[in-house]
């Protein structure tokens, strides 16, 4: 699979949230066609992305540890949904295009970390002049770090690898 990158724009999701995006359209080396000649294999990257989540019985808070985001949940007693309340920064996000249709699930860290690490993974790869990525790998770990009686931390750690290829042309 290569990920051939392009550059997106700032969307809004509801209430507002500000989001960097980065998006790629997922294509296989099959759909392309191409013999050895025709690219080149330029090195291995990696990025990771980490999120916190505490918990509460009646919130919860979504955060960058790197301090570039905060999202502020807060539990609706009637239906028991929770609510975005409060943000601060920007969540910077990155997309399969061929996977998805570009949306992410505020109240999921898990979503928010994967995205994260595609943010910064298709920036390594535009940063060494790469077309694309070939077959990441993508793993994501949750650890609960915390525990007391009314309150849980949970860590999410995404990190993807893959190789940079750079398509060779005529011009």
């Amino acid at each position: 699979m290569i990920f051939v990158s392009s550059c997106g724009s700032t969307k809004r999701s509801f209430y507002m949230m500000p989001q960097a995006v980065s998006m790629v359209k997922a294509v296989s080396f099959d759909e392309l066609n191409l013999t050895t000649k025709d690219y080149e294999i330029l090195d291995r990257v990696e990025a990771s992305a980490r999120i916190v989540s505490t918990i509460t019985s009646t919130s919860y808070t979504v955060k960058d540890p790197e301090g570039s985001f905060e999202l502020f949940f807060v539990k609706d007693q009637t239906t028991g949904d929770y609510n975005l309340m409060n943000f601060d920064g920007v969540v910077r996000a990155g997309w399969l295009l061929s996977r998805d249709k570009g949306n992410i699930n505020l109240n999921s860290p898990e979503d928010i970390a994967q995205r994260m690490a595609y943010y910064r993974i298709i920036n390594l790869v535009k940063e060494q002049g790469g077309d694309g990525i070939i077959e990441p790998v993508i793993s994501t770990n949750v650890e609960q770090t915390e525990a007391h009686r009314n309150r849980v931390t949970v860590t999410y750690l995404t990190t993807v690898s893959g190789k940079v290829v750079r398509l060779k042309t005529s011009k």
